[in-house]
């Protein structure tokens, strides 16, 4: 798991130049409160891939889910009669 920094906004400011001090993100804070959440390009793309991915494997979930009560509720083809269908479509 990542760790995270906290520091004030005049330590943020004083260390922008530098972004070794941010890996893992760090949390600016206003008077003890965290105002504000910096963290590298590299850890965004990261974060926002794993997001992705996750959204892609609930929406496998819900296919599956559907495919299972089509099959139980009788609504499916043989490969046979898909193809059939398509090639009729064709002509």
């Amino acid at each position: 798991m990542k760790s995270t920094q906290t520091m004030s906004q005049k330590s943020a400011r004083e260390s922008l130049g530098n972004p070794d001090l941010f890996h893992g993100g760090v949390y600016i804070t206003r008077n003890g409160v965290a105002e504000l959440f910096i963290q590298t390009a590299a850890e965004r793309e990261a974060e926002l891939a794993q997001i992705e991915q996750e959204r892609q494997v609930k929406a496998l979930g819900k296919i599956i889910t559907r495919a299972k009560l089509d099959i139980a509720q009788g609504r499916h083809s043989t490969p046979e009669e898909v193809l059939r269908r398509m090639r009729a479509a064709d002509e």
